[in-house]
């Protein structure tokens, strides 16, 4: 998603002194260039372009996480079973909404999986693999985001565990606002951006200058004491942000090219955020990186820009049902070629963290949608872009009655929904939305 964020960002009360973006400096920075910034580029086009120049890759020693998942049985809304034949699962067939399907979990944690956890820090281990589908949901941001998650969980007959937040650089970090959320029964999503690189950019961080801010961040993520699906830098595969990347494709003047960032930088910068926030106890943060499905940008590989299996908790993929435009309609279009090259470095769950449709067929799309994630053990769950955004479209859930009584339908018929403070033993209670 684009433009809406900066506009939706609250104005939280600074933690931090003036200067706060300098930080501890390990090295002196070059002068830096004034950067024209344009809020509405937009990165859902598809285009065609050549592969770059492939960088220098980091690698890591195998361990416990590298491991393949365990090989299980998935499940879907409906229909009968069938051999997958691009895969060791087994997958449902059929759409007309009767029983059976089976409904089966999530991946298990590999054999010897080890999370460091500070002292005293809430233990999110558990729902790194949670065993049933996380449904997550951001909402208007300029209203009350947990009454507005009430309201469509009643609406849809199941809570979403999960709400989102933008929020740009230099931000603090309010810890009310992770215990108001998850006091509700969600888990709070922290979506941090950088939208004006004359503030910072990630060769800034990397290098260490932003550290103070950092460490103030995890300060705040560890007083909240609760768990924080904390994210930086999200579609960083794409050259409309100013912290994305620079194709051969790219336009001079996209935002990503002024700035010319670098996937050693991005993975620098990732590691070093990391590293603060494990010294700073803040072990409560579950680390969502997240790219832009490839379709938009298929010659730029995403391993580059991994920062390893030992700062990364969730890969995650953004992707929107476009049929209207003519662009992709179906959950093996979208998201599948991304799940497909994250498996070629890393098994790590996988999180759909912003989704949503147009109104081109939304009954049948949001049936192959929720089918799509529930028939894959390895797809933890999805977040709905529940915002009807003037200048583009409604993608709320509950935009007409078809739509939501689709949607009411197809949630009930797989896995979907959990208490986040028992993810692996806990059913939904759909009655009494617990």
């Amino acid at each position: 998603m684009t433009s809406i964020r900066p506009l939706l960002a609250l104005a939280l009360p600074a933690v931090l002194a003036a200067g706060c973006a300098a930080g501890s400096t390990t090295e002196a920075a070059p002068k830096k260039p004034t950067y024209t910034i344009d809020k509405e580029a937009d990165g859902r086009d598809v285009y065609t372009e050549e592969a770059p120049q492939p960088l220098p890759i980091e690698t890591e020693p195998a361990g416990p996480e590298a491991a393949a998942p365990s090989s299980e049985p998935v499940t879907g809304p409906a229909g009968d079973m069938e051999e997958d034949t691009d895969s060791d699962r087994s997958r449902p067939t059929g759409t007309s909404g009767t029983s059976g399907g089976k409904i089966v979990y999530n991946m298990k944690p590999p054999k010897g999986y080890k999370r460091y956890n500070a002292p005293g820090a809430y233990n999110v281990t558990k729902l790194i693999y949670p065993r049933r589908e996380i449904f997550g949901v951001f909402t208007d941001q300029q209203r009350n985001q947990v009454a507005d998650r009430t309201a469509l969980g009643k609406k849809v007959g199941m809570q979403p565990n999960m709400i989102k937040s933008f929020y740009d650089w230099n931000n603090g970090f309010d810890p009310n606002w992770a215990r108001q959320i998850w006091a509700a029964g969600a888990i709070p999503q922290y979506e941090l951006e950088m939208q004006d690189p004359n503030v910072a950019t990630i060769a800034e961080v990397a290098r260490g200058q932003h550290d103070e801010y950092i460490r103030n961040l995890a300060k705040g993520i560890r007083q909240a004491n609760v768990p924080v699906v904390f994210s930086p830098w999200h579609e960083f595969n794409g050259d409309w942000y100013p912290w994305g990347f620079c194709g051969s494709a790219s336009k001079a003047n996209s935002n990503a090219c002024q700035v010319k960032n670098k996937a050693g930088d991005f993975r620098n910068a990732w590691r070093r955020m990391h590293n603060i926030f494990k010294a700073e106890g803040a072990t409560n943060a579950i680390w969502l990186w997240q790219a832009n499905q490839i379709g938009a940008r298929p010659k730029v590989g995403l391993k580059q820009f991994y920062p390893g299996n030992s700062y990364v908790d969730w890969l995650g993929v953004v992707g929107y049902y476009y049929g209207e435009k003519g662009w992709y309609h179906t959950f093996d279009s979208i998201f599948m070629p991304t799940i497909k090259h994250f498996k070629k470095f890393s098994n790590k769950p996988i999180f759909i963290p912003e989704m949503g449709m147009d109104n081109y067929n939304r009954p049948k799309d949001i049936h192959n949608f929720l089918y799509g994630v529930a028939k894959r053990s390895d797809v933890i769950g999805f977040l709905w872009f529940n915002y009807n955004k003037p200048s583009e479209i409604d993608f709320r859930i509950e935009r007409n009655a078809a739509s939501t009584r689709a949607f009411k339908k197809y949630i009930h018929k797989a896995a979907f929904g959990f208490n986040p403070k028992s993810p692996v033993k806990n059913r939904y209670n759909a009655k009494t939305h617990k």
